[in-house]
């Protein structure tokens, strides 16, 4: 096993690859290991400044040069590379180990290593697609504040916290479209600084992060309430523009990208209406049925179980999971809670809601006047989804091939419990039911009536636990206590459940 230390990006893992498909190594012979002690040297026996690979055109051919010694670089295609610089983003342990094998077997000719039906080209695709997606909202939702211009630069200063590594992506974006203006985009895996002319990132050690941790902590409301904060008409030209940019887009924007401290400033117009929905009552709307999946070599039809729920194999997720989650309670019932995905104590026991969500969930019952007895609980997805951050497993939300993938089993436990009444905890559960087009935001404190079900929709609990602020979390947990109060009223049929039509809206992607 040949053991390969290399600084966390691409251009490190591009010059280690180099030589090792010049020296024939296969990718089961090696070893990748993301040092820190690694970052900025050059791979030895690589100079720094020499090209990783010679890259066709888009047009031209893709030549696979063999990787014997002495040979010749293997040229592939723009393309791929784009590619594989993509996924390289996705913060998982074993990205370089698929980058490699991934580069290694099409230099042996085996083109399907880009086919969705091949385990690589299958995990290569999704990991791309979930860049694209995360960049996307890393784009859109990212709020700049000016500083105060005593203290220098930069004049703008940004935050975000993305679950991958998109800094590099998102910093040539946003250097194209702010002019001259010097400006700081921050992570907390890093920050990028634009002086006007030229881009420089930092990132900073593991040991420097924890030891800065208390003193980020610590200064955290004031940064974001004084320095980073405008004076009045600037800041509410920057909340005007996004605004207006966010109420362009198919969905609202979720209120947890917009993290402003309770003292701060207000939030835009769209957002303030959000949260003073929270808890409110409406009579039931209709939402227009899920237009039909248009299949393709890239989104082949699933293929029909052969066996129970525990030998399921419509989607990768099994692999990593411990189990498969089925729900549980009484069949036929009143009421039925859908949540996500199970979490890492589902995973470990096989019952749904037996975590810190659970047992927020229990009181929340409790508070509604219900017993979780009289319920049945199950998740639109059935194994947990995660991915290793910092040695600790991370909750990652299910693309929509995954939550296709379960809509088997859900139709299943609906055709069989035939609830009167269904609780949607959080949007992916909402979208499995209802379709992409529906945004959890549009529809809190109403009932949806859809293909024949009432869907109440309301915060998942663990969107409560994850909130640091008190006031907010309360408004939440109360939120999610009135749904439970409303779907039990509809269950017994004291609450009214008709209601206006909703206009169809164009279908957002998948």
């Amino acid at each position: 096993m040949k053991r390969i230390p290399i600084e966390p990006s691409f251009a490190a893992w591009r010059r280690a690859a180099r030589v090792l498909l010049r020296q024939g190594i296969e990718p089961l012979q090696v070893e990748w290991v993301e040092s820190e002690a690694e970052a900025g040297a050059a791979t030895p026996g690589v100079p720094a400044t020499e090209s990783a690979f010679a890259t066709a055109g888009a047009s031209g051919p893709a030549i696979a040069a063999a990787a014997a010694p002495g040979l010749a670089t293997p040229v592939i295609p723009r393309e791929l590379l784009s590619w594989l610089k993509t996924a390289a983003c996705f913060r998982a342990p074993d990205r370089w180990a698929l980058l490699y094998r991934v580069l290694w077997r099409w230099t042996r000719s085996e083109r399907n290593v880009l086919d969705p039906g091949d385990p690589d080209g299958a995990l290569l695709d999704q990991r791309i697609r979930t860049i694209e997606r995360e960049t996307e909202d890393l784009l859109t939702l990212t709020l700049f504040r000016r500083r105060d211009p005593s203290m220098g630069p930069p004049e703008f200063v940004g935050w975000y916290e993305p679950h991958h590594d998109l800094l590099e992506r998102a910093a040539v974006w946003f250097a194209e479209r702010m002019g001259n203006s010097t400006w700081m985009l921050a992570t907390p895996h890093g920050a990028v600084f634009w002086n006007g002319m030229l881009l420089r990132t930092d990132r900073p050690l593991r040991a420097q992060c924890e030891q800065a941790a208390p003193a980020s902590a610590a200064s955290a409301a004031s940064a974001l309430g004084g320095e980073a904060v405008t004076s009045t008409p600037t800041e509410a030209l920057w909340l005007a523009y996004y605004s207006n940019a966010v109420n362009s887009l198919p969905s609202p924007v979720p209120l947890r990208y917009w993290r402003m401290p309770p003292a701060g400033p207000p939030l835009p117009a769209h957002l303030a209406r959000e949260r003073s929905r929270l808890g409110a009552q409406s009579a039931a709307v209709t939402v227009p049925r899920t237009p039909p999946v248009e299949y393709s070599a890239a989104t082949p039809p699933l293929q029909e179980p052969t066996g129970p729920l525990a030998t399921c194999r419509r989607c990768a997720l099994w692999r990593n999971a411990k189990q498969a989650v089925a729900g549980a309670g009484p069949a036929p019932a009143a009421i039925m809670v859908i949540g996500e995905q199970p979490g890492e104590d589902e995973n470990q026991h096989g019952e749904p809601f037996t975590g810190p969500a659970g047992q927020l969930l229990d009181s929340v019952l409790a508070r509604a006047g219900l017993e979780r007895q009289a319920l049945y609980l199950t998740y639109a997805v059935k194994h947990y989804k995660w991915e290793t951050l910092d040695q600790q497993r991370v909750h990652r939300t299910p693309v929509w091939r995954e939550l296709e993938a379960c809509q088997y089993w859900l139709e299943k436990e609906l055709a069989r419990v035939a609830p009167r009444v269904i609780v949607a905890l959080g949007a992916t559960a909402l979208q499995t039911l209802t379709g992409a087009h529906v945004n959890l935001s549009e529809y809190l404190g109403q009932t949806i009536a859809h293909d024949g079900r009432l869907i109440v929709p309301t915060w998942h609990p663990s969107y409560a636990l994850g909130m640091a602020d008190a006031t907010l979390r309360n408004d939440i947990v109360a939120t999610i206590a009135t749904a439970f109060s409303r779907a039990a009223a509809l269950a017994d049929g004291s609450a009214p459940a008709q209601g206006e039509q909703v206009r169809d809206r164009p279908e957002t992607q998948r």
